[in-house]
């Protein structure tokens, strides 16, 4: 039954007394509607209204018969940080609905800090299919911004994996992309998702702080007439494309998963993510330490599934002989090592087999990685025919373009379902068993997407978060804690602490060898027009470029940042190589080529011996891309700052000369001009006059610049 409110109803306000810094709650007596607000005229959020699916519909808080707001004691939704003022905790309860005995939902406040933490829980009455939660939704606008709609842009988190995000003017809501995302629509933010006004140092900030239950989703919204004045958002726990319900039992308790609410201000946006990564990671990676492997060399990216023993051998010979010395240590067998996709039997092309490799990579001095998909079967196995009950039943056929670079290898695979009770607890021994047998020390775990899939799981009350993060903690807590593993190909949080690392850039092109005489990695620069509004990028570099530099807040954070392999092939010129290499060390995260090392020519090899860039990437520190929400569509200023280094990036991503004058306050963030700056390439040295840094740069270039104090 709707509650009618009528005009003697009072507004209530929960906030605290710093200006500008907290959030307040504002509702009505017997209301479930609210609004979160901040002490800035435009920072508000209205319009607000929790909704649950039951049995395939959507039913408002309000028809609950009792509604009932409380100030009262609760227990801590995130852990301790920076900020360490006084918390206090609201409580919206709804009682009476003939299939829920309680929604409740937890907003938890602090002194003097620009967020809030909220999630929801519900008691059944009686069974029911759930399919998801809104902690807020609004058939209206709830968002009125100052200025005009190119002032802002949004920022959105991908499902599928860090890459697929989305940056974008409000106007693109309504644009064909973003209606027809590969992976999710890109106006729906998963994990995170923020609106930014880079001039006026303007974020608000929504992001998960928990991977349990569902993904929270935050979904932006304009009426067709792109009317800027009507921006709506909505939260939602649920799975991704909505297809998933799950049955909840009578008298069973559903949590959802915490997420913030921020506004920032006085801060620069870059920061604000960067702000926004610690506190996920605070929550999410459950103090679990972070490490990296040693820079290395990996098969996929020039031999696919044809590498076999011979040319691991030969490549593992020419590295310990040529590139040892320079920090090159980590030989990484990817795909193609055993017979079929989700078979580990290993195939005729190692007739040796795996351990004698491991054990010749490592006499040489060298670090062994061996590339597998943990949530991957296959019909042909043996066990998997014994029991094909085990084998996940997706909602959803994805068609696989045969020209899709990511999804191309997985054509016909199938996926275990980690919600039977028996899928964890093998899948933990078969993983235990090939590292006691293959002595790996790095491990990429790749395909993580397919064990994710909307499906008819063989436990119907488990979301596929729960069914995955159950199987990959009972196959990650039986392997030594001093692996390393790294995933590719998946959901950013789920069971993120098992993890060291995660991969944030797509596969960059095709794989593999197209002939003797061309026996090098098939790779493109790829082509950009400048700005988001263009919205071309083409696939190869820049396309990575562009998303590698929109997860910066992850590594260090929530994890080490994985970015594909990089190159130095003659497919590429000089300068391109030199634009792919630096960038990748500038992310100070996983550093791997991925050449037919001992076909290149001399002058590509000196370009990995180059000490200056691989000293680079060994500091550690992830390059933030300084106009990353200034309209650009790929980031081409890149600021490392230790403390004792202080490096400046500049790529020209285009296809024509560029000679700029840089402000080194405005552009670089730097207080002083009492710099002396060498360009690590080249050793060339530039002068600053009246604060500006002046280049001229060719297409397709990047200087790398260090400034260093006078």
């Amino acid at each position: 039954m709707k509650k009618i409110c009528f005009s003697i109803c009072l507004i209530w306000t929960v906030s605290f007394g710093f200006a500008g810094v907290n959030p307040t709650i504002k509702y009505q007596d017997n209301d479930a509607s609210y609004s979160i607000q901040w002490n800035n005229q435009f920072a508000q959020i209205n319009n607000l209204v929790p909704e649950i699916k039951i049995n395939g519909l959507w039913v408002s808080a309000n028809q609950f018969k009792t509604i009932k707001w409380e100030k009262k004691e609760g227990t801590r939704l995130s852990v301790n940080n920076q900020y360490a003022g006084k918390v206090e905790y609201l409580y919206l309860i709804c009682e009476g609905h003939p299939f829920i005995d309680e929604f409740k939902i937890v907003f938890e406040l602090m002194e003097g800090r620009p967020y809030l933490i909220m999630n929801s829980s519900l008691q059944a009455a009686k069974n029911f299919k759930l399919g998801g939660v809104r902690l807020f939704n609004s058939n209206k606008e709830n968002i009125v911004l100052p200025g005009n709609s190119k002032d802002w842009v949004i920022f959105n988190e991908s499902a599928s994996a860090p890459h697929v995000g989305a940056i974008m003017y409000p106007y693109q809501l309504n644009s064909k992309k973003a209606k027809q995302g590969t992976f999710s629509k890109a106006h729906t933010g998963v994990w995170l998702s923020m609106l930014i006004n880079d001039t006026k140092n303007y974020a608000f900030s929504f992001a998960s702080i928990a991977s349990e239950l569902w993904p929270n989703n935050f979904k932006w919204e304009l009426p067709e007439d792109n009317n800027f004045n009507k921006l709506r958002v909505s939260s939602r726990s649920g799975a991704i494309f909505e297809k998933e319900e799950i049955w909840v039992t009578a008298g069973k308790k559903i949590v959802t998963d915490a997420f913030l609410v921020g506004f920032w201000e006085n801060k620069r946006p870059t920061k604000v993510l960067l702000e926004t990564g610690v506190i996920i990671g605070e929550n999410v990676r459950k103090g679990k330490p972070m490490r990296s492997p040693e820079p290395g060399w990996s098969s996929w990216h020039s031999f696919g599934r044809m590498i076999t023993e011979n040319q691991t051998i030969l490549s593992t010979d020419f590295i310990n002989k040529n590139l040892k010395e320079f920090g090159w240590k980590m030989i990484q067998l990817d795909g193609g090592w055993w017979t079929n996709p989700g078979l580990y039997s290993v195939n005729d092309s190692f007739p040796n087999g795996i351990r004698y490799l491991s054990k010749y990579i490592k006499k040489n001095g060298l670090d062994f990685g061996l590339h597998v998909s943990p949530l991957r079967t296959n019909t042909q196995d043996p066990i998997i025919k014994q029991h094909p009950e085990w084998v996940l039943r997706s909602l959803m056929k994805i068609k696989i373009d045969q020209n899709d670079d990511e999804m191309v290898t997985s054509l016909g695979n199938v996926y275990l379902d980690g919600s039977h009770p028996e899928v964890p607890p093998f899948s933990a021994g078969r993983y235990q068993q090939m590292i006691e047998g293959y002595r790996p020390s790095f491990m990429k775990w790749d395909h993580h997407y397919g064990g994710l899939e909307e499906a008819i799981r063989y436990d119907s009350t488990m979301t596929f978060l729960q069914a995955h993060n159950k199987t990959i903690r009972a196959i990650r807590n039986t392997l030594p804690s001093d692996l390393i593993v790294t995933r590719s190909m998946g959901y950013l949080f789920g069971a993120l602490e098992c993890y060291d690392a995660i991969r944030i850039g797509q596969d960059i092109n095709h794989p593999g060898i197209k002939s003797k005489e061309e026996p090098y990695t098939n790779i493109t620069f790829g082509k950009t027009l400048g700005t988001i509004e263009n919205d071309q990028v083409e696939q190869g570099l820049v396309r990575f470029a562009r998303t590698a530099s929109q997860n910066f807040y992850v590594h260090k954070n929530i994890a080490i940042c994985d970015p594909d392999a990089f190159f130095v092939s003659p497919q590429y010129t000089i300068d391109e190589a030199k634009c792919h290499m630096t960038l990748e060390a500038i992310m100070g995260g996983l550093f791997f080529f991925g050449d037919k090392v001992e076909s290149l020519p001399k002058e590509r090899l000196e370009i990995l011996k180059n000490k200056d860039i691989i000293a680079v990437n060994k500091l550690g520190e992830h390059a933030i891309p300084l106009d990353l929400f200034s309209g650009v569509d790929v980031p081409t200023i890149w600021k490392l700052e230790t403390k004792d280094r202080l490096i400046i990036t500049i790529f020209n991503w285009l296809d024509k000369d560029v000679t700029k004058s840089y402000d080194l306050n405005a552009d670089f963030e730097l207080n002083s001009s009492k710099y002396k700056l060498t360009e690590l390439w080249t050793k060339e040295n530039y002068n600053i006059v009246t604060g500006k840094l002046t280049l001229i740069q060719r297409p397709h270039a990047v200087k790398i610049i260090e400034f260093k104090k006078l």
